[in-house]
């Protein structure tokens, strides 16, 4: 081989080489330029999180007016909770008492986000489905009330309005005030509600009392003679602040469900940890609804038309949460 012909392959191993690492060098480049965006996205992300969470969050007004239409992104795939700064609701089943119960989860971020809405004005005997009132005020998580319109007395407020003056010792009230905390008036007189101290926003005359401040209340009121059967139940529980669960009991129409009596919904408040537990209008006027979905009971496919329901809102548009 010739000096020449050396030179020459050495050139061609030089160029080659320079050529690889320049190739190595471009690649490098490009892997840390993606890098270096994947890091700005992720930064941008989590500061547009911080933005989110940092933002003030305003109470919605103490009236009849529906709270802000919720972002459909925040309510879980499989229509069993809904999250979002200022509300989280989280379903769950269990079983006892050889039937189904539904149980809903609820914080809220305010109190004005506990709300309840009024199939038509006061004085009117109108109903409607609980889906019907639930979407006229944007509600995201609902139950029934306590069927007011059935009956002429009981202390009734509503959305801080009170709308009937007439305590009946025979229906316990449940009160929510203005700091979203539950208190039941066992046994009621006109007495024990002026001596209530604080600011009322909403009232329930149905009842019985299941558990206050912890402990179950028995022997149970019987209302009338369906207190000792067994069927569907709705209870409204609170516990602890801002915190709430709702337990809705299928009834013996539902396959496979026996239903419960009062008593056994107190053992099962109980047994649930609460700090308050109010029993609501039950039956076929049992309802829970989750972004306009009945939850609970579906085997029977009946749904009656009430006159009133609880609800809870959010505080945060579905405009401003997608910024």
């Amino acid at each position: 081989m010739t000096i020449r012909s050396v030179g020459k392959a050495a050139c061609a191993a030089l160029l080659g080489a320079a050529l690889l690492a320049g190739m190595q060098s471009a690649a490098s480049a490009e892997e840390a330029t993606a890098a270096e965006a994947t890091v700005t996205e992720a930064t941008a992300a989590e500061a547009a999180r911080e933005e989110k969470e940092a933002r003030p969050l305003t109470p919605l007004p103490v009236d009849d007016s529906p709270g802000p239409v919720a972002a459909e992104e925040n309510y879980r795939a499989d229509g069993l909770g809904y999250e979002d700064e200022s509300l989280s609701v989280r379903i769950e089943t269990m079983r006892a008492y050889d039937t189904e119960i539904m149980l809903a989860y609820v914080k809220v971020a305010d109190p004005s986000q506990i709300r309840t809405a009024m199939a038509a004005r006061y004085g009117s005997r109108k109903e409607a489905k609980p889906r019907v009132m639930a979407e006229r005020v944007n509600s995201v998580f609902c139950v029934n009330g306590d069927f007011f319109s059935y009956r002429p007395t009981g202390y009734l407020v509503r959305q801080g309005i009170l709308y009937r003056d007439k305590v009946d010792p025979d229906y316990d009230i449940l009160i929510i005030d203005d700091k979203g905390d539950f208190h039941i008036l066992k046994d009621p007189t006109e007495e024990a509600v002026k001596a209530f101290e604080g600011t009322i926003v909403n009232t329930f005359n149905f009842g019985p009392a299941l558990v206050m401040d912890g402990e179950k209340v028995l022997p149970v009121k019987m209302m009338d003679s369906g207190s000792a059967k067994p069927t569907q139940r709705m209870a409204a529980c609170q516990t602890g602040p801002l915190s709430y669960l709702f337990v809705a009991t299928e009834g013996p129409e539902n396959k496979g469900s026996v239903g419960l009596t009062l008593e056994q919904m107190v053992e099962l408040c109980a047994s649930l940890g609460v700090e308050q537990a109010y029993n609501l209008d039950g039956g076929s006027s049992s309802a829970m609804l989750l972004n306009l979905e009945k939850l609970n009971a579906l085997s029977t496919r009946k749904i009656r038309p009430i006159c009133d329901i609880l609800y809870f809102a959010t505080l945060i548009p579905a405009e401003e949460d997608a910024l």
